[in-house]
Order: structure tokens, then C-alpha cells, then sequence
């Protein structure tokens, strides 16, 4: 498996977008801002590839803040959020040259210096801050290109003369401006994005999932685990299953990735203290085929794509979405299935307190017993108990 850096990128803002949209947004349009003046301020491929990948991610810190500050501006937002994003993206491999800009993005030049940040530091912080100063303009921007850019630079805050030349002749391409207001701004950023040809395997990805399941988990108070949890005990059932190490990491994926259909869940349903009413259950339903829309676009994924949306079938064909039987699900899609009712029943809910291993090991031998659960996954779970229970309690 090979996915570009590019691909990973929107997945990850389409996780996001749900959670704040506004967020995704500022991302994407600061990423661009750092383009235009990498290309223009004399950095080379290696320095503008990695201004536009911090752009894309710089403000991600953001996220492991209390949900009623998800809003650009209000109050706290910001606060402490670069040392959150470096320890949101800690062992991510491919992100390590850009860790320091993520840091450092919003510290200030104070004119030539030894000690001096690289210029792409600068940049990154220019980009942001003129993306912000950007929401507080009503009107056509190009109409008012000479007093935005005026008004900007007659702030305080004081910037390199070559990222300052870079802004200036930006502002003169009236594509600068309309790339900045196009609805479709993931469209525009494909286009110009210089990470299509950086490529991840498998074992980078999974790295990255553990970034996604981060952010999936935390949209919800009660389910703050969950993800990795589920991608933990498929792994090992995987591999005492007697898959290779490829396959057990591909489980482990999809476990990774199997609720980030959940996002687009109300938290009323998800956090409702009680019995689900028809609709809400049938909303709740509609999560396994949202994860399905939004892996669908990622063909490198390939079988782990199904995998993931998989895990609400059942054998006797009586699960969701579409009704699968025995016959359509894989031995990997079965997994997740175990692993998922394992992890749910042994969490702590809004309804119920999580169950001991014993008792959640009967229900699985009932569901085992009714055709819905695989057979010989429930008696490898069972027989390894000890083995996989940690696994729940780590994460």
C-alpha cells in the first residue's frame, strides 16, 4: 500500500470537518497563503513542501481543547495549542521534519539574528496570521487588495523583507485571491499541493491512524479510547489468528479507522443517558456507512476500506448497513466485528457501566450461538483472554 502525504491530509480534514468546519477552513487557507510565499520568498521545493504540510496542520492543537472553544477566536482557543499539536503528531514519522515549525509557528521576528528561526517558521506565522487578519475583511477581496495589504502591514508585528516582498506580489495575482475564496478550496489545494509524491506505506499510515483515532475519540467524552482499543484487540486476534505482520497492521487500520463515520453522530445520540428512540437509533445506524463515504475516496486503502465499514454485519445477515451475510464477510471483517462488541461491552457508557470480561464474553458465545459472531473468533478471544483484556485497559 502506498498513499501520498496529499491523501492523508484530506482524509484528516474531512475527519475534522465535522468537529469544526470553521477550523478545517483557516487550515486550508493558511496552507495555501504559505504556498504563494514559499514560492515567492526564495525557499526551495524541500522548504515550501514543508511550509504548505505545516499550513495544513499548524493550528491541530486546537482540537484536544474543550468542544465549546472549537471556534476561531473565542476566547482560550490558542491557548498552549502548538505543544498540543507536537504531542498529537509525537511518532508520526513523515511529520518530524515540520514538529519545530508546528511549535514555533507563532513566534515573532524581532529583526536579524543569530539565534534566529529558519524563515519557513516565519512564514507559517505570516501565513496564519494573515489568514486571520483576512476574516475580519467584508466585501470583494480584490477590490481592496492595496488597503489590505496597507492595513496589514501597518500592524505592529514586524516580518523578514523577503516574506514581505513575497505577500506584495501575491496580492497582485487576482488568483491569489480567488483561490483564497473558492468554496472548493480542498479542490484548489490538490491542484498546487506539492505532497503528491511523497508516499506512505502501511506502517507510516498506521501512525497516522493513531492521529485519527485521537480525534475521533475525543469528539466524544464517553467513547475517549474506543478506536484505539478496537484496533489493539483486532491486531491480536489477527496474529493469533496467524496472520503475518502485514495483515495484523492492516487490522489494526481499520480498528483505527472503523467509527470515524461517528463524527457525524449528534452528541445528544452518542451521550444520551438511556434507551435510543427509533430515530436517534436509526441516525446512530447511519455511522458504519458514513465510515464507508469517507474511506471510499482512498482506493490504496483497498480491503481495509470494507474491513472498517464492516463492523456492524453479522453472519445471519441481520446487521447494518447493507445486510451482509457470511458469505460477504472476510475473516478481517469478522475480527472487527468481535473487537468492536468486545471493546463496547467492556467500556463505560452513558447507560451502563462497562462489563467484566467473563460476562461480555457470555454475550459474545449468545451471539456466537445465533450465527452472528464468528465462531472461531469469539473461542479465540475466549481462549486468550488474559492475552487481550490488557489490551483494553492500556489505552
Amino acid at each position: 500500500m502506498k498513499i501520498s502525504v496529499q491523501t492523508v491530509l484530506n482524509l484528516l480534514h474531512n475527519i475534522i470537518a465535522p468537529v469544526s468546519a470553521d477550523l478545517v477552513n483557516h487550515l486550508q487557507r493558511t496552507a495555501l497563503i504559505a504556498w504563494y510565499l514559499g514560492q515567492r520568498s526564495g525557499l526551495d521545493k524541500t522548504g515550501t513542501a514543508n511550509a504548505f504540510l505545516a499550513g495544513m496542520l499548524h493550528d491541530i492543537g486546537t482540537l484536544e481543547k474543550d468542544r465549546a472553544h472549537l471556534t476561531l477566536g473565542s476566547e482560550g482557543f490558542l491557548d498552549g495549542h502548538e505543544k498540543l499539536a507536537v504531542s498529537m503528531t509525537a511518532g508520526i514519522r513523515f511529520l518530524q521534519p515540520v514538529t519545530a515549525i508546528l511549535e514555533n509557528h507563532h513566534m515573532e521576528w524581532s529583526g536579524p539574528s543569530e539565534n534566529e528561526l529558519p524563515l519557513v517558521h516565519h512564514l507559517v506565522h505570516m501565513a496564519d496570521t494573515f489568514e486571520l487578519f483576512l476574516r475580519g475583511i467584508r466585501g470583494d477581496y480584490i477590490a481592496q487588495r492595496e488597503r489590505i495589504i496597507t492595513d496589514f502591514f501597518a500592524q505592529s508585528e514586524r516580518w523578514p523583507a523577503s516574506l514581505e516582498k513575497a505577500l506584495r506580489e501575491s496580492s497582485q495575482q487576482d488568483g491569489f485571491w480567488f483561490r483564497l475564496g473558492n468554496p472548493s478550496l480542498s479542490q484548489v489545494l490538490n491542484a498546487i499541493s506539492p505532497l503528491h509524491d511523497h508516499l506512505l506505506d502501511h506502517h507510516d499510515f498506521l501512525e497516522v491512524c493513531q492521529l485519527i483515532s485521537r480525534i475521533v475519540d475525543k469528539y466524544s467524552s464517553f467513547t475517549r479510547t474506543h478506536s484505539a482499543s478496537v484496533a489493539h484487540v483486532a491486531a491480536k486476534l489477527a496474529e493469533l489468528y496467524g496472520y503475518d505482520q502485514d495483515m495484523q497492521e492492516k487490522i489494526c487500520i481499520a480498528g483505527y479507522l472503523h467509527d470515524i463515520g461517528k463524527l457525524f453522530t449528534p452528541l445528544s445520540i452518542l451521550e444520551k443517558h438511556g434507551k435510543l428512540e427509533f430515530d436517534e437509533y436509526a441516525m446512530m445506524k447511519q455511522h458504519s456507512y458514513k465510515t464507508l463515504v469517507m474511506l471510499h475516496p482512498i482506493p490504496e486503502l483497498g480491503e481495509i476500506i470494507s474491513w472498517a465499514a464492516n463492523h456492524h454485519e453479522r453472519l445471519d445477515g441481520s446487521g447494518y448497513p447493507f445486510k451482509l451475510g457470511a458469505a460477504s464477510l472476510d475473516i478481517p471483517s469478522r475480527i472487527l466485528a468481535v473487537a468492536d462488541v468486545f471493546t463496547a461491552l467492556t467500556e463505560n457508557r452513558p447507560y451502563r457501566q462497562g462489563m467484566q470480561s467473563d460476562k461480555a464474553l457470555m454475550i459474545l458465545h449468545e451471539e456466537m450461538a445465533n450465527y452472528r459472531l464468528d465462531r472461531d473468533i469469539v473461542s479465540l478471544l475466549d481462549h486468550n483472554i488474559d492475552i487481550v483484556k490488557p489490551l483494553v485497559a492500556m489505552c
